[in-house]
């Protein structure tokens, strides 16, 4: 439950091996991934990988096998396959961490066998195929909600206005994840646009960079060191090393510590993570890499939104950008990153060496909070069904209910765990992991000065 952590397999070591393709093998600095039992030089291109630094998780000097990594995330981009042919690429040398592949002669193996043909049984039925009637009802759900709060301010309902906005910022969040994940749309291309138009006017942040911070989670789910969900002490700590196992290493102030989990939603994700994003953090990103039209999306959401909401209620400029924008943009904040964290935060952590196959990460360190039970659907974005989407992040995710059903029988039938919990009770695990998480800090000082680590 996200305080302790897991101590398996140990990192591999590159080998020296025959040449294949125009590969190096004499030099050991160089960078591999391993898909498909095929090596590939990544040394050059991981500077330029379109994803990030993501590319260093899947690295097979570490020890990993980066197949269904790759497969995962490049469902629909003809772009990933055309230059992944032009890389140096040799036969496997370095050593790989048991229980990730599927040519591997054992009982998980087996498993990684069988959940590919699982995997093809579903997208021979149709679950990865996407739906502009869905795109079409998720936009014009948004552009309600808009509209209602500018109608809830004009009437002088001025709470309500802040919710509707609040919710509207907050279900662009969800649209836009999808959007950048490459489900919510079959081009690429159009579904980035389409998430630039709603992550920047709707929560005024980049969708470039949320690609890079959010692809590094999915890559090492509760991974140290790796997931940036979970990389946030010490303005919170989601597992008993977590302040000990951050680059800074910086004490936990032990009465923030102890009141974490009553701060967690109002602080840290309304107030804080909101204030860095959109303040400095997303700016600062668009303007560093020449990202014009995110910029311009980013800005409107501060001038138009403002203006409409003066237009609407003959308020100030200073009031209707604090009450009609950042209270809005608070209660986002609050919804989306309370959501967020519902569905892994609570789980153990992963140690930085250790490396799993795709399935046993989405299968033992996320949930599905009701699957299928639409009031919960609605309410997360289908973010309720974790271990679908980590599974298979470019379906879309409305077909996320109906394949949990079909994941249920698959996990039965191999003896495999599946973490389906309720809606209430991932709220209770997961601040009650903060509450846990925060009385050890407070007790300790905010550090164990003792614990060694890497």
């Amino acid at each position: 439950m996200g305080r302790g952590a897991q101590q398996e397999h140990r990192a591999g070591t590159p080998a020296r091996g025959a040449d294949l393709n125009g590969a190096s093998v004499a030099d050991e600095n160089k960078q591999w991934v391993l898909i498909d039992n095929v090596e590939y030089d990544v040394t050059n291109f991981m500077r330029r990988h379109p994803g990030g630094s993501v590319i260093k998780y899947g690295l097979a000097n570490t020890g990993a096998d980066a197949t269904e990594m790759y497969k995962a995330f490049h469902l629909r981009s003809r772009k990933a396959n055309l230059i992944l042919k032009t890389l140096p690429k040799r036969e496997p040398q370095c050593k790989i961490q048991p229980g990730q592949s599927v040519s591997e002669d054992s009982k998980e193996g087996e498993i990684n066998r069988a959940f590919v043909k699982f995997e093809e049984g579903l997208k021979a039925e149709g679950f990865f195929e996407t739906s502009m009637t869905h795109v079409a009802l998720r936009v014009a759900e948004l552009a309600a909600l808009f509209c209602l709060g500018l109608l809830a301010f004009s009437k002088g309902y001025t709470v309500t206005g802040v919710l509707l906005h609040g919710l509207f910022g907050g279900r662009c969040g969800w649209v836009q994840h999808e959007a950048g994940h490459g489900s919510f749309v079959n081009s690429v291309w159009l579904g980035h646009r389409i998430q630039h138009i709603f992550i920047g006017f709707g929560l005024g942040t980049s969708g470039h960079l949320w690609r890079v911070m959010h692809n590094k989670h999915h890559s090492a789910t509760q991974k140290v060191g790796h997931d940036l969900d979970i990389d946030t002490a010490p303005v919170v700590s989601f597992f008993k090393t977590a302040v000990e196992k951050s680059k800074f290493r910086t004490p936990m102030v032990p009465l923030w510590a102890r009141a974490q989990a009553f701060t967690f939603l109002p602080l840290t994700s309304g107030v804080f993570v909101m204030g860095f994003w959109l303040g400095f953090l997303h700016p600062r990103h668009v303007v560093r890499n020449g990202l014009w039209e995110e910029a311009l999306w980013m800005l409107s959401s501060h001038i138009v939104r403002t203006w409409l909401v003066q237009l609407c209620t003959g308020w100030s400029l200073t009031s209707s950008y604090l009450i009609g924008y950042w209270a809005a943009m608070w209660v986002s904040g609050m919804y989306l990153f309370g959501h967020f964290s519902l569905s892994h935060t609570h789980k153990d952590v992963v140690e930085r060496d250790v490396h799993k196959s795709w399935l046993r990460y989405a299968l033992e360190h996320t949930v599905d909070i009701d699957p299928g039970f639409w009031p919960v659907d609605w309410i997360m974005g289908y973010l309720n069904c974790q271990v679908i989407h980590h599974l298979w992040p470019q379906m879309p995710q409305f077909h996320q209910p109906e394949v949990s059903r079909r994941l249920t029988a698959f996990c039965e039938e191999h003896g495999l765990e599946y973490d389906k919990i309720s809606y209430w009770s991932a709220w209770k695990k997961t601040l009650g992991n903060l509450h846990e998480v925060g009385q050890h800090y407070a007790e300790i000082g905010g550090i164990d000065k003792s614990l060694k680590t890497d």
